[in-house]
């Protein structure tokens, strides 16, 4: 008679579950680095749009975003319209995911990139950090240059 013994399946059992477990791990990693990823191109973008909106002078203005790292509320930046951020300029809010936070501006600061009209130049260099929660070594800088340029 061929057959399995008790202790080939329970070993065959345990390999299978640690294999499991690691690639659902690897996988949880993978989804977390993704969201990242996405967070930082969706700001790259807002802030392209910011860039573009000031060069071509749309409603005779100038745009910027404002980056706040509430220590209640989480971190957001918002799309907005003028020399200054007021909360009558907004023209869009974007919440980061519950996954990301901001490393810089650091918990309960704030960053504004204003760029000026025709050039596109902003006010000053500036870095924005995001972070994973679980893992602030898992990092995305976006970089924005002064003369204009903003990479990730």
């Amino acid at each position: 008679m061929k057959a399995f013994t008790l202790i080939e399946l329970l070993i065959t059992i345990g390999i299978i579950a640690v294999v499991s477990t690691v690639s659902f791990l690897n996988l949880f990693g993978y989804r977390g680095t993704q969201e990242l990823d996405l967070t930082a191109r969706e700001i790259t973008i807002t802030l392209r749009n910011a860039q573009d909106r000031s060069i071509s002078q749309e409603s005779s203005s100038r745009y910027g975003i404002h980056f706040e790292n509430s220590v209640s509320n989480g971190g957001f930046y918002d799309l907005f319209s003028g020399a200054t951020y007021a909360a009558g300029t907004i023209i869009s809010k974007n919440s980061l995911r519950p996954a990301i936070q901001f490393s810089d501006p650091t918990s309960g600061n704030s960053k504004d990139v204003i760029f000026t009209p025709v050039s596109g130049l902003p006010n000053a260099s500036t870095t924005i950090i995001i972070s994973l929660k679980r893992d602030n070594s898992i990092l995305k800088t976006i970089i924005i240059n002064t003369n204009g340029q903003i990479q990730y």
